[in-house]
């Protein structure tokens, strides 16, 4: 049997990410980050601008992201950024394998949650 050697990486082929999928993974990555909520409201609603929502430009394999989100009243806003930043970096470069130049964070608004889930325990 002949023995065969695996190509270079750069020689087996390329991986192509569309711009909507890149969307996709950053809006996920914030919504699955502690403190952040789904939300939307009035135009919101008719216009498909839900929270979290997010905008990207895809660049010879660089990305730069913006990111609207909704938090959760009480939670730290420096916190919550900064964990949708580190999140959205790790998911477009783990998942899409792309270099992340920048994630911008915008709050978009804070709500306020009524469930057991989001209120602090009482002790």
């Amino acid at each position: 049997m002949a023995e065969t050697n695996p190509a270079e990486a750069g020689q087996r082929g390329a991986l192509q990410v569309r711009d909507k999928v890149v969307d996709r993974i950053a809006a996920h990555a914030a919504a699955t980050t502690p403190g952040v909520v789904q939300h939307s409201s009035g135009l919101g609603r008719v216009s498909g601008r839900d929270l979290p929502r997010t905008e990207t430009t895809v660049a010879g394999g660089h990305v730069r992201a913006r990111v609207h989100i909704a938090v959760a009243w009480p939670r730290s806003l420096p916190e919550v950024t900064a964990a949708v930043r580190s999140n959205v970096t790790e998911q477009l470069h783990n998942l899409a394998g792309l270099t992340v130049d920048a994630v911008d964070v915008a709050v978009a608004t804070v709500v306020h949650q009524t469930t057991s889930s989001d209120t602090p325990s009482a002790q």
